[in-house]
């Protein structure tokens, strides 16, 4: 990528070599201004920007030809109207005449029109004082483009050799000299732009984005006078995602001095205050920034026919259509909309709802984040009828919403006394939620007082379930304590596993001494500790694991799994040990060196793989940088009876060794033995509840978890009303990424760019169980319609032009397994499934300039997928045929 920049940067720039040049020590080129002489110069300046896909460090051969570009030329005319004493400081009139537009996006059109009038109309002045540009005059009428153009042509005049840092239009900026023979270069870095209020990102997240920015400009000078001068900007924004997508955006600014005149019936004042009120009508205290100011966002027509959008899109918007990428496309567009409305418009938009289609427009009213869209909902939620199903969905949106705002941990917070009081369901919901919550806010405001409200709830809440489920989401350092304070106790089974499960979240580099030897005693049950299940045993040597596990403690590790008192265990942890091995390497050195230093003895039949307990992890997609993979374990009580199952979909960041967790769902069950197995033997921990539930995880957030079912009469309702066929369990709209930046370019421009991205999620499921002939068929689908929204656009009040690019999909995963109990040792079979798909591609260029027709491009291009089988362990493989009689 550094060699494919630097090609593009000098090509953009003007055409000069550095060959065998080296900087020059002093400046031998000064230059000034006298005030006889009209500078007459030739100026000129363009955008150019295009779609750009990278396949790691270099660009993909794939082309979009989807540029946008225009030139604009104009004529200057540079006067001094009055200096200093010692002549070293300048007020500066400048003059645009005979503006000249070139759109370049397709067909090269030269417009000459009432539209550039406005740049043209009034002169600008700034104050020059040997190098530095330090203040910026406009008369009071002149137009936003205008002066954000004329800043960007004064900045040119600002050269010092010995300025460390100036500002401009780009803000404050490093600034780097080099001096050569005939000319004098420029670098800037660094540089802080003005932050508008509707800049922001999304914290957290797996989709992110980088941003690459240079700029150079080159002087030349001949006489005392600058006889060139041009600024090139290169920007590169991107969205990081399987293919590396963005732009690419290079804008020039030059000037080239025509002619000197003298003109000895130019005025000079006897004071700038007397040349500001005579040619601007304004006075010294008017001035401006250099800074780039901002310009009016565009927005397309349904701004204004916002309840018109919905009516069109109210099929694409009811929950049937959740789990297609119709259906994320439209959610993505109704939260760009509901951004620009107002609180009166939202909640006449949310009266009028009909069900089908509310639970969708609360999604994207708690995605917008706005204060009318947030208060729009809260009002909706006091008066509905229908309480506990809207909440429901507040609440997993508010969970998934990308930035979330101080405003709505406050209000969660202030309402949680109802929420609580409606079941325990939805109390269980809002404290996930509040979790989420403070996990995407904290970054971004440590001394928050709703945080320190949500820290005040979590030590006062007396049902500790509640607390270690919100830490999970939470996953912060500030409440390790918490956390550490249960497992050192465990005396309560299922809230010490909460509790451990919330241990997980943190940065396992992070795990202190004391922790470990927590984790180690629980985990080789050492004296004095309570008796725990496989379940708290089984998380305490994943987190074992995951530190930087001494060799002592590896060691200890690996004899238990060899250990035949619990083969089941055993067999778990053996295979979490070698496949952890086969992806890191230091885990791996270690293992080495403990099998050559014959420190156990891993002969062949000690390290046989025996039992149905299982972990593999398997690569689902690759590419540069990163890649998607996908875990599958399987617990298994001594008996053969299902203690814990888990499937989990994850992005690892190989450079930053950073996962994170996109779904993941899993069983926990306890008390199955007796039904499993003819001689009714007992389980590994007595006194044990037939229970089982399911938990869900979401974009690294953990939804509430779901009870199969609780006793004996609760099982053999499940075993009588599970679903033959797939019935949806969850369906929501979720947002993943929302991003707002402004570019600033030197030439005054402001690129605005965006990118946000959706899934619209359905998970179902069927199930049929047999008691009679023991054995059961589980089918678990993943609906996911995923879009991704990007765009660059030009702010500016005479011409609008930019690309907006979508990208769209359907996913649907299988995951079944069939289990086979009649006879032991149980046989269970687990298959997963990606059906075929398209991924639909949507480039549009758009330009149009004031008072004049606006014109679109726009090309389609649809790639197919083929699906795919993924394969688990072979002896996995060898029950699938068994039970499937395959031979």
């Amino acid at each position: 990528m550094t060699s494919f920049i630097i090609i593009c940067f000098l090509l953009f720039l003007p055409a000069y070599s550095l060959d065998a040049e080296k900087p020059k020590e002093n400046v031998t080129n000064a230059y000034e201004f006298q005030s006889n002489i009209d500078y007459i110069y030739h100026y000129a300046t363009d955008v150019h920007m295009d779609h750009k896909i990278w396949a790691g460090p270099e660009e993909s051969h794939t082309k979009r030809n989807s540029d946008a570009a225009f030139h604009l030329y104009a004529r200057i005319n540079l006067t001094s109207v009055w200096h200093s004493a010692d002549e070293k400081q300048h007020l500066l009139k400048l003059e645009l005449s005979d503006a000249r537009f070139i759109n370049r996006t397709h067909s090269h059109s030269m417009i000459d029109c009432l539209a550039l009038s406005t740049l043209t109309r009034y002169p600008s002045m700034f104050m020059w004082d040997q190098g530095i540009v330090s203040l910026s005059y406009f008369n009071e009428n002149d137009n936003l483009a205008a002066i954000n153009l004329k800043k960007g042509i004064s900045s040119l005049f600002q050269y010092k050799q010995d300025n460390k840092t100036e500002t401009d239009t780009l803000g404050k900026c490093n600034t780097e000299y080099r001096i050569y023979e005939d000319r004098l270069v420029k670098d800037k870095t660094d540089c802080s732009n003005v932050q508008y209020n509707d800049e922001y990102s999304s914290a957290k997240q797996a989709f992110n984005y980088s941003m690459d920015f240079q700029s150079t400009c080159v002087y030349q000078f001949e006489n005392g006078t600058i006889k060139s001068a041009s600024c090139s900007d290169m920007a590169f924004p991107r969205l990081v995602i399987p293919e590396v997508a963005g732009f690419r955006i290079m804008s020039r600014l030059s000037v080239d001095l025509i002619d000197k005149a003298d003109n000895d019936k130019h005025q000079v004042f006897s004071s700038s205050d007397a040349a500001l009120k005579s040619i601007l009508s304004i006075t010294s205290d008017q001035y401006h920034p250099l800074e780039t100011e901002k310009q009016n966002h565009p927005c397309d027509d349904y701004c204004e026919r916002y309840e018109e959008f919905i009516q069109d899109h109210s099929k694409d918007l009811s929950r049937i259509a959740v789990g297609n990428r119709t259906a994320s496309d439209v959610f993505l567009h109704l939260i760009a909309l509901t951004k620009r409305q107002g609180e009166p418009m939202l909640n006449k938009v949310l009266e009028k709802a009909s069900k089908t289609i509310k639970f969708t427009i609360i999604e994207a009213f708690v995605s917008a984040q706005t204060p009318a869209s947030l208060n729009a909902v809260f009002k909706s939620l006091d008066s509905s009828k229908n309480k506990g199903e809207l909440t429901e969905v507040f609440l997993m949106a508010s969970a998934f919403a990308p930035r979330p705002s101080e405003l709505l941990l406050e209000k969660v917070l202030e309402r949680l006394p109802k929420f609580a009081s409606m079941d325990n369901q939805i109390e269980q919901s809002a404290y996930l939620a509040l979790g989420a919550i403070v996990n995407r806010l904290f970054d971004a405001n440590k001394n928050s007082a709703a945080i320190e409200k949500y820290t005040t709830l979590l030590h006062n809440t007396k049902k500790k379930s509640l607390v270690y489920l919100s830490l999970y989401n939470a996953k912060l350092e500030l409440y390790e304590s918490m956390i550490v304070d249960e497992i050192r106790r465990c005396n309560d089974t299922a809230v010490c596993w909460l509790a451990l499960n919330a241990l997980s979240q943190y940065n396992p580099e992070k795990i202190s001494k004391e922790i470990i030897d927590i984790l180690r005693s629980i985990y080789h049950e050492q004296a004095g500790r309570p008796k725990t299940n496989l379940q708290i045993r089984q998380i305490c040597g994943q987190l074992l694991l995951r530190t930087d596990i001494s060799i002592g403690d590896l060691v200890n590790l690996i004899l238990s799994a060899l250990d035949k008192t619990n083969h089941q265990l055993g067999a778990y942890m053996w295979r979490l040990i070698s496949s952890t091995a086969e992806h890191n390497e230091l885990l791996f050195r270690k293992m080495k060196y403990i099998s050559n230093g014959g420190l156990i003895d891993m002969t062949y039949d000690s390290i046989a793989y025996k039992g149905q307990s299982d972990f593999y992890r398997r690569p689902f997609v690759e590419t540069f940088g990163f890649g998607v993979y996908y875990t599958v374990s399987q617990l298994m009580s001594r008996l053969g009876a299902l203690r814990e199952s888990d499937f989990d979909l994850h992005i690892q960041q190989h450079e930053k060794n950073e996962k994170f967790n996109l779904l993941s769902f899993g069983v926990s069950a306890s008390g199955l033995e007796a039904y499993v197995s003819d001689d009714g033997k007992a389980s590994d921990t007595g006194d044990e509840n037939l229970q089982a539930e399911l938990r869900i995880s979401l974009l690294n957030m953990q939804l509430r978890p779901v009870v199969l079912f609780n006793g004996v009469t609760g099982l053999m309702s499940a075993v009588w009303s599970a679903p033959s066929e797939l019935t949806s369990a969850f369906k929501s709209n979720v947002m993943v990424h929302d991003l707002s930046r402004y570019i600033h370019l030197h030439n005054g421009f402001v690129v605005h760019y965006e990118a946000q991205s959706a899934a619209s999620l359905d998970l179902s499921g069927m199930a049929s169980i047999s008691l009679w002939n023991k054995n059961s068929h589980s089918v678990i689908r993943i609906s996911s319609g995923l879009s991704v929204h990007s765009h660059v656009d030009i702010l500016n009040d005479f011409v609008i032009t930019g690309i907006n690019v979508t990208i769209n999909t359907n996913a649907v995963v299988d995951y079944t397994t069939d289990v086979d109990y009649s006879e032991a040792p149980i046989s269970v079979c687990m298959q997963m499934s990606v059906h075929p798909t398209k991924v639909y591609d949507h480039v549009e260029n758009f330009y149009s300039l004031k008072r004049t027709k606006a014109l679109r491009w726009s090309a389609n291009r649809t790639r197919h997928v083929l699906g795919q089988d993924y394969k688990f362990t072979p002896k996995n493989d060898a029950m699938c045929r068994q039970i499937h009689l395959i031979k």
